[in-house]
């Protein structure tokens, strides 16, 4: 009795410290920490999908969206959908897979126009995480079993949907359109929460102006600098955007493209306008030491003083974004169990045009071996073109393992040629 006893107080204690100071109309760094020390607590255990810790961080997101005063969008909030995840059987090396059940959470501030109101502005985060990680998650450390906590990956998108939802909701004559604030949960399974939500919302996708997807906003580095892709997806979108951002506060790097590994891309492929932001990838990403000690919480601020004018407009504007296509609406292969890897992280944002960026290169593997360093931007293997993060999946496609190759990078403006044994 008293082994489970300490851990549910212990979340209780967190739940209340949590709420004492969640009524403000300002953003604020304390704010922020203590919904990063709940979701990332050890209680949580890494929030894998299905698991007690997913359950008790949407039950957590929920009891916040109603403080500030939200009301369901589906149902009584929750969107229960089922998905199968991995796992490795004791004594046995196996990966096989199990049922589980999960849920989206969806609430609304509903817009004030009559007829305005039911048109929408999506904002969504996802709050699942790799658990424990282990060999049948995607952990960039296999052999290690340990709490990912997922503090940037992506408690900080949750974190400042949470702040985002209150201080709008804290507008006292309130905007016109509604606002729907999705927390996905399966995305680092395939976006499956996403996919779930777009195929069975209950209103059409062309109700929606306009899906905001905060993923991994937490690590703004030097400079202040912020990745904002999906400004193709509508026109004038871009220079909505650069109209809105504080250049004193903000750097922001501007991305086209709707497509990605991440949530806004259920919404892109149904032809919605979509933004994705991010502050990148960085060394912790998708290991244990994702840690929220090592969160910039002044740079959270600053993004979501921005997300605040960007939503704002959107839900005010009496002229809707028009969709444009801007990169492929099709899911295509991220990679394959048992593919060629060189050992990068990739700019999955697709900041840099015309080649891929190696964000983080790690040591030990193929790439570091050959010669590759972070930044590099890769625009060729095999003297063949890498312009995008898919390219760069399909020129791996057509590897061997044990084979030697060219892989030609940008480099300080320069172009070198590197030789990198798989």
């Amino acid at each position: 009795m008293k082994h489970y006893l300490i851990p549910a107080i212990s979340v209780l204690l967190i739940f209340t410290a949590c709420s004492v100071t969640r009524h403000q109309s300002t953003i604020t760094e304390n704010n922020l920490l203590q919904i990063e020390k709940y979701l990332t607590s050890p209680a949580l255990a890494g929030r894998a999908t299905g698991s007690e810790g997913d359950s008790l961080a949407r039950m957590f997101i929920m009891s916040e969206m109603r403080k500030a005063g939200l009301k369901p969008f589906i149902g009584n909030g929750f969107q229960y959908f089922s998905v199968k995840v991995p796992y490795i059987p004791a004594n046995t090396d196996s990966i096989c897979h199990k049922q589980v059940t999960t849920a989206n959470v969806a609430m609304m501030l509903e817009g004030t126009d009559p007829k305005l109101k039911s048109e929408y502005i999506v904002v969504g985060a996802h709050f699942d995480h790799l658990g424990m990680g282990g060999r049948a998650s995607s952990s960039r450390n296999r052999d290690t079993v340990a709490i990912h906590p997922g503090a940037d990956d992506n408690a900080s998108g949750v974190a400042l949907m949470l702040q985002l939802a209150e201080k709008l909701a804290s507008f006292r004559n309130g905007f016109p359109r509604s606002i729907i604030f999705v927390a996905f949960s399966g995305e680092e399974l395939g976006l499956i929460g996403s996919k779930y939500f777009t195929e069975n919302m209950p209103v059409k996708n062309t109700d929606i102006d306009i899906m905001v997807n905060l993923d991994m906003v937490g690590r703004m580095k030097e400079g202040n600098l912020l990745q904002v892709s999906g400004v193709g997806t509508a026109a004038g979108l871009r220079d909505s955007v650069a109209l809105l951002t504080d250049t004193t506060r903000l750097h922001l790097l501007f991305a086209n493209e709707g497509s990605g590994p991440s949530d806004h891309f259920s919404f892109y492929a149904d032809s919605i306008p979509v933004l994705f932001i991010t502050t990148g990838t960085h060394s912790d990403y998708h290991l244990p030491s994702d840690t929220y000690d090592k969160l910039n919480y002044n740079g959270m601020v600053r993004t979501g003083d921005l997300m605040y004018k960007i939503i704002s407009k959107a839900a005010s504007d009496r002229q809707r974004y028009k969709f444009m296509l801007s990169g492929p609406q099709t899911a295509q292969s991220m990679g394959r169990k048992g593919g060629i890897t060189l050992g990068i992280m990739p700019d999955v944002a697709g900041v840099v045009k015309n080649g891929l960026r190696a964000d983080l290169v790690t040591p030990g593997k193929p790439a570091a071996l050959g010669g590759m360093k972070k930044g590099d931007i890769i625009v060729a293997i095999e003297n063949k073109p890498v312009g995008d993060i898919y390219e760069y999946m399909q020129r791996l496609s057509e590897l061997k393992h044990g084979q030697r190759i060219t892989v030609e990078v940008l480099r300080n403006s320069t172009r070198e040629i590197l030789i990198i044994q798989l």
